[in-house]
């Protein structure tokens, strides 16, 4: 799983900086769960939503990530933990996976900066 959650990033990163939309939506499964805790919420939006609002962030984003860490937890799902930088602001995210059949059937991301 570490693998998939390595090569999600890198996908990520490349539509991002191509605007390629399914760059993304590949690594999820048809009935996949997206979860994000925004500053004030958590939402749960649909996989093509979530791809379709982080291509808005190529102008915003340096593209340049840090994998600092991927871990199993004892439940089978497993965490990554981000960081990056937005305008020069450096962020982390807390991204909590869960998967079938080698894709994504469940994500749910924390957002933050330092």
């Amino acid at each position: 799983m570490k693998k998939l959650i390595e090569k999600f990033w890198e996908d990520m990163h490349i539509a991002i900086t191509t605007q390629d939309k399914i760059k993304i939506t590949q690594n999820f499964a048809a009935d996949a769960i997206y979860n994000c805790r925004t500053k004030d919420e958590m939402m749960n939006i649909t996989v093509d939503e979530m791809a379709s609002s982080c291509l808005e962030y190529k102008d915003i984003l340096d593209c340049k990530y840090s994998i600092e860490r991927i871990d199993e937890l004892a439940n089978g799902s497993w965490v990554s933990i981000i960081t990056s930088s937005v305008n020069q602001t450096p962020y982390f995210t807390v991204s909590y996976f869960r998967f079938r059949d080698d894709k994504i059937i469940e994500l749910v991301e924390y957002y933050g900066d330092f």
